[in-house]
């Protein structure tokens, strides 16, 4: 049953990664759509974990849909390391070095924001 939870939310979470690369400028110095992706992928991540560790403590369905399944299909490593590739290929060191930089960051602080929304809207101590 967990198989095909983690697929439909997989492919949810696929979509709206596709569908953000198609609304995202193409012109931008850095890849906005897996950009923006990552963040959310983040973000809605670090929200279901702390919920489910404060509320539950267990791995429920919920959980599995949407860490594994949605958020491992919104966020992707394997996009962001072909488009490094891309830039390092094309002699691009120092857009690879932004990039890598900017979602690094990017990243992280989507998890600070979730943190600080559970803790301010839903009084979740973490």
């Amino acid at each position: 049953m967990n198989a095909l939870i983690v697929f439909v939310g997989g492919g949810l979470g696929a979509l709206v990664r596709y569908l953000l690369s198609l609304i995202m400028p193409k012109m931008s110095y850095l890849p906005l759509g897996t950009l923006i992706a990552n963040f959310f992928g983040c973000f809605i991540a670090t929200i279901v974990f702390i919920y489910f560790i404060d509320k539950f403590n267990s791995n429920s369905i919920y959980k599995v849909f949407w860490i594994v399944g949605f958020c491992g299909g919104l966020s992707t490593l394997s996009a962001l390391s072909l488009e490094l590739l891309d830039f390092i290929h094309n002699g691009e060191l120092l857009r690879a070095f932004v990039y890598t930089f900017i979602t690094i960051l990017v990243c992280v602080v989507s998890v600070l924001l979730a943190l600080i929304f559970m803790k301010l809207y839903f009084n979740i101590k973490f």
